[in-house]
């Protein structure tokens, strides 16, 4: 292997990384699995952060707080750079909770542990994960934990053993065992494998081993060549196999790693695919275009062009102009001035551009979001996003085994509410329907839960207790005989599966497990719900709603977005979607109708015309996410609610 101070394969294959996961993240055909191209990164990172380590280890020449300084030096200035002037922008453009969740992602990410927030909050391929503007640091942050943690563990393991053969054993030990965790937590918590450093270790140790084990190595140059091909080869693969929805990383990850590792171990230097002007100028620019390139993309699904063919280049085009920028303004002089510091001054430097910007963002985070930044009519927009039943966090139940059973309103029992969260979203309207204040409304509503006697789910919360409910419901209700019913649920995404999900699986089941939304699983789905229904109806009057219309975007933070760059569109869908989407609902409830008596309460003609449904009412959002009614808009259905009780 070549030990050439600079290495032009290393740098043109970190443009290959950097185009990758920029393909990825604009939706470019072909590029399903570009995303890992941080994959790559992190190989990279690891033969060079092994390397500078081992060597100065072994020269007795190596001091931790420059190692940790040259690196925040790199990473640093051009990361504090962006946050500012994304805040700046964020100013203008973004809701009040999308500033205060930005503000925490922004100080998460100067304090490198962005990685563990993103984990918290939802997986890397969720929908909601595209909504965070700095989502892409994350690997930033695992890059940061390994920077620190790697030379205090090459250490201790060299003052303690002072032998470089033990050092390489236990490196390859620690190698094998973060694998090993990567390939057991992909199966049982992907986001955490996804996001966390000891699952992720192993990808960067991959490169350390190179030079651990390889750096006498001198191949002829077929050889080298031969090396290079395979590794572009298996990363062409990766690229064009894997998707969103693989497990990863684990053993797919293998591919890749192995990829990017015989490229390394080649180390052709004269190489066609590397050693060219476009690999080389975008290889010097991929830390910059890599921080820029996810904003733009944050922003083209702000101003709903995600799909824009002209777009979606132009937006290319712009990281890597914006890249390039940062790279030579920000990057190079503050590396440059920065290194010229002594190491007190340096470190002081390094940390003031940390807090300085903290503090800020940690008034935004306070101050939640600064609403008084937006005009009045997009603040009532945004506000919608949290217009649902107030005390939803005490009385509906969601993973518990304990059923609160609220009443709303007096304490004679004047309907029950059955159902899952579509139910909640609607039981104060349905209260706000009583016709007198004695009445009172009995909350039977379980998160996630269809009413379905015997329904279980795949991979639910060990607490999640439907089925429990469910049986519940009907012993219970005996009690109440001959009061009327209310059965509100999403029972589209139950029977077809919910809108805003791609590769939709069903996760419920009664008797049988099915891998899609087959007729047997829809059969099953259907005499289930019918029976449950017709069960009910033994003893009371029920009444069941047809769906609501879906969405698979936020209304609220839509239509807030439109009102802040003066678009006045409307948000709706044809009515024959809605209408094609629902026919199996449609379908049973219809069943249950002449089975047993359940009358239908329909809410179409409050949110529809004759050919399209509408998620707002004079502007004000009907919903307050992308299928749940706010308040405001079960309210419209109140007339239709009082029918009940007529």
């Amino acid at each position: 292997m070549q030990n050439n101070s600079f290495r032009q394969d290393i740098n043109g294959l970190r443009a290959y990384a950097v185009g990758l996961v920029v393909l990825f993240h604009f939706g470019v055909f072909g590029f399903t699995g570009g995303f890992i191209g941080v994959d790559i990164f992190f190989v990279i990172s690891g033969f060079l952060m092994t390397k500078i380590i081992v060597s100065g280890i072994e020269k007795n020449q190596f001091n931790f707080w420059q190692f940790i300084i040259s690196r925040a030096n790199r990473i640093i200035p051009a990361l504090v750079f962006l946050i500012l002037v994304f805040t700046c922008v964020g100013w203008f453009t973004l809701l009040s909770q999308e500033f205060k969740d930005y503000s925490k992602h922004a100080i998460t990410s100067l304090g490198f542990v962005s990685n563990l927030q993103y984990f918290r909050e939802s997986g890397y391929f969720d929908a909601s994960s595209h909504e965070k503007l700095l989502l892409h640091t994350w690997s930033l942050s695992v890059e940061w934990q390994f920077y620190i943690l790697l030379p205090l563990i090459l250490l201790l393991v060299h003052k303690l053993f002072k032998n470089i053969n033990t050092l390489k054993a236990l490196y390859l030990f620690g190698f094998i065992i973060s694998f090993g965790l990567s390939v057991y937590i992909s199966q049982v918590n992907q986001s955490a494998a996804f996001y966390l450093l000891p699952t992720r270790a192993w990808e960067m140790m991959a490169g350390g081993l190179i030079f651990l084990f390889f750096s006498n190595s001198n191949f002829k140059s077929s050889s080298q060549k031969s090396l290079e091909l395979i590794g572009f080869g298996l990363i062409f693969i990766s690229t064009i196999y894997f998707t969103g929805d693989s497990v990863w990383p684990g053993y797919n990850a293998l591919i890749p790693v192995f990829g990017t590792f015989l490229i390394l171990l080649a180390a052709n230097n004269q190489s066609f695919f590397t050693n060219n002007k476009i690999a080389q100028f975008l290889g010097n620019t991929s830390y910059s275009v890599y921080l820029w390139h996810w904003p733009i993309v944050f922003y083209l699904g702000y101003f709903e062009q995600q799909n824009n063919t002209m777009w979606i280049t132009l937006s290319i085009g712009l990281s890597i102009l914006l890249g390039w920028l940062s790279y030579r303004f920000i990057e190079t002089p503050t590396r440059k001035g920065l290194s010229n510091l002594k190491l007190t001054k340096s470190y002081v430097v390094t940390i003031s551009y940390l807090i300085l910007p903290s503090f800020l963002l940690g008034l935004i985070f306070l101050k939640n979001g600064m609403p008084q930044r937006l005009d009045e009519k997009t603040f009532i927009i945004s506000s919608q996003s949290t217009n649902m039943n107030p005390d939803r966090a005490n009385c509906h139940a969601a993973n518990t085994n304990k059923f609160p059973e609220c009443i709303y309103g007096g304490q004679k029992i004047g309907v029950i509410v059955i159902g899952d969260s579509h139910a909640d979203a609607m039981i104060r309207s349905v209260e706000k329907s009583l016709p007198n204040k004695n009445l009172g409304v009995l909350d039977w509503t379980y998160n996630s839960c269809p009413t379905i006697n015997g329904i279980q789910r795949l991979g639910a919360d060990k607490n999640y207790s439907c089925k429990q409910m469910n049986n519940f419901r009907l012993t219970q209700s005996i009690k109440y005989k001959g009061t009327p019913i209310l059965v509100i649920n999403r029972i589209n995404a139950t029977l077809v599966g919910a809108n805003e999900v791609k590769n939709n699986i069903p996760k419920d089941y009664i008797t049988k497990i099915h891998e899609s939304y087959n007729k047997n699983y829809q059969e099953e789905m259907i005499e289930g719900y019918i029976d449950t229904l017709c069960k009910y109806a033994e003893n009371h009057q029920v009444y069941v709603t047809r769906p609501v219309p879906e969405y698979d975007i936020s209304i609220p933070k839509t239509l807030g977005h439109r009102n802040i760059y003066k678009n006045t569109d409307k948000i709706s869908i044809a009515k024959s979607e809605y209408l094609n989407r629902s026919k199996m609902a449609y379908l049973a409830q219809d069943i249950a109708v002449e089975k047993c008596g359940v009358k239908i309460l329909d809410p179409t003609p409050y949110f529809c015309d004759n050919s399209k449904c509408y998620a707002d009412k004079k502007g004000i959002p009907l919903y307050y996410d992308d299928d749940h009614l706010s308040v405001y808009g079960a309210d419209q259905l109140i007339p239709l609610f009082n029918s009940i009780f007529n």
